[in-house]
């Protein structure tokens, strides 16, 4: 299978386990807010980010979009999720939350069951891509780009264990690039000095209330 192939079937299996465990629900500091199905998701280059300085053209989700609509505001709102053409426009429009989440689930399952197949036929063909080209690595750069930055929201926000888990995905994510592309590099040893520091932060913690125990057995006695 092609390398876009195989990216794109990570990025849309990441996209159904975030919809499944709950990730466009509405957030608890903004209930007001409807979380937008793949542009509040981490994989998508412009998140936080009103100025979106990273064109659509770069998102592995457009060759899903239908060519006369490539050229729209948010294009990936306009993906055809069924074949009465229904798109996540339509269910913000006329549906609800569930049948959006219902439809973008069968969606998403049946583009990853596409994919697994054609992988399986290329693997029998011994037909397989190795090398990523400049679009691929930008993708998965943003994406490692904004686990990192997640991290270090919860690490600010003293929730060293959280952070320390979102630090290993990203890292995952920014080692897949970092034999082809500097910037890959440099972030993977940005990751891993803030895990390390974080990482130090939680040994601490457990040495800490080791010691607390024992001061208080002494202080009891036999």
């Amino acid at each position: 299978m092609a390398q876009d192939e195989r990216d794109l079937l990570d990025l849309l299996t990441f996209e159904l386990k975030f919809l499944e465990d709950g990730g466009y629900g509405r957030s608890p500091r903004t209930p007001w807010l409807r979380q937008r199905a793949f542009e509040d998701s981490i994989t998508c280059p412009n998140l936080g980010d009103p100025s979106r300085p990273h064109p659509c053209s770069e998102c592995l989700l457009m060759r899903f979009v239908p060519s006369e609509l490539k050229d729209q505001d948010s294009p990936c709102r306009l993906i055809p999720l069924n074949d009465k053409g229904e798109t996540i426009d339509y269910f913000y429009r006329y549906g609800t939350q569930l049948e959006l989440e219902e439809a973008l689930a069968g969606w998403l399952r049946r583009q990853i069951k596409r994919i697994e197949e054609q992988r399986k036929a290329a693997a029998t063909d011994g037909a397989a891509g190795t090398d990523l080209d400049r679009i691929r690595r930008k993708q998965w750069l943003a994406l490692a780009g904004n686990l990192y930055t997640l991290a270090n929201r919860h690490r600010e926000n003293h929730d060293y264990v959280v952070a320390h888990a979102l630090y290993g995905r990203a890292l995952a994510v920014a080692e897949k690039v970092t034999t082809l592309e500097d910037g890959g590099r440099a972030l993977v040893a940005r990751i891993k000095n803030d895990q390390e520091a974080v990482s130090e932060i939680l040994h601490g913690g457990d040495r800490s209330l080791q010691q607390d125990h024992s001061e208080e057995l002494e202080l009891v006695g036999p």
